[in-house]
């Protein structure tokens, strides 16, 4: 295999269309990656994260022979329907449907399907991220929104090891997670935790609260915000479960700013 420095840092283009792909969450698999997020992975019983969904959503770009070194998450947005069983393949489809400028190269919009033998769409998930390239000064700057904190509860604590960080992007190939040179080489004092990461601590952080072995529906959408350092502790707060509306959720660090922030506005727990 190339290197990945040596293959293209630019984006499909608007309208691609990814090749069809069966995917799969093995148990072992969200086992060992879930206990590098300081999840217990018993808590989802056998239903799969879906997260890890999503996951396949970033190497979708990876599949065409593009780099993804560098990239850096910017949203992820979840519609279950069902839940995701665990060993069980799904089809995935995907396609680019919007390219933004950034201030740091472009924002890639892409849409994702995952289906079961049924031809049952059981999972939407649509994604953006940061394809770095050019600085791009007329690109306009994204605003970071308020929360308001003093309306939100303890749910648990993280903290981040580099070594787990390490290991939970290894099949990825985005050495901003694991490698100290190619952090600062992209911008970042050292390597930065993979956005899902942080995707599944909330969603962990939820499921252990229901304590009903794992999500059968599900519409809500997280914003990275900013940089999740491999050693950072990390607060997950997040507005009370049994208010009205939408349901708000951040990770917090020392420095009391949060590195994203989630909207549920549906949920409905279970494995069935």
């Amino acid at each position: 295999m190339a290197n990945v420095d040596q293959l293209s840092q630019t984006p499909p283009p608007v309208g691609f269309r990814f090749d069809d792909r069966q995917v799969v969450v093995e148990r072992d698999r969200q086992v060992r990656k879930l206990e590098c997020c300081g999840v217990n992975p018993a808590i989802w019983g056998s239903a799969a994260d879906p997260s890890f969904f999503a996951f396949y959503t970033i190497m979708a770009q990876r599949w065409t022979g593009r780099s993804i070194n560098g990239n850096v998450h910017m949203s992820q947005a979840y519609i279950l329907n069902a839940a995701l069983p665990l060993d069980v393949p799904l089809w995935m489809k995907g396609e680019v449907v919007k390219i933004d400028p950034h201030p740091r190269g472009e924002r890639v919009w892409a849409h994702f399907t995952f289906t079961d033998n049924d031809g049952i769409v059981r999972l939407r998930a649509n994604r953006s991220s940061l394809n770095p390239g050019k600085t791009n000064a007329d690109a306009p700057r994204i605003s970071v929104p308020s929360l308001d904190l003093a309306n939100m509860e303890l749910v648990n604590e993280t903290i981040l090891e580099p070594d787990k960080v390490a290991a939970f992007s290894d099949e990825a190939e985005n050495l901003i997670h694991s490698d100290p040179v190619t952090a600062k080489k992209f911008g970042f004092r050292a390597p930065i935790a993979g956005g899902l990461m942080a995707s599944h601590i909330m969603l962990g952080g939820l499921v252990a609260e229901a304590d009903q072995g794992g999500i059968s529906e599900l519409e809500g959408e997280i914003s990275f915000l900013r940089p999740m350092f491999w050693d950072e502790r990390l607060r997950f707060i997040a507005t009370p479960a049994d208010t009205a509306g939408p349901r708000l959720m951040t990770l917090i660090g020392d420095d009391d700013k949060p590195r994203c922030r989630a909207t549920i506005s549906h949920i409905r727990f279970g494995n069935g």
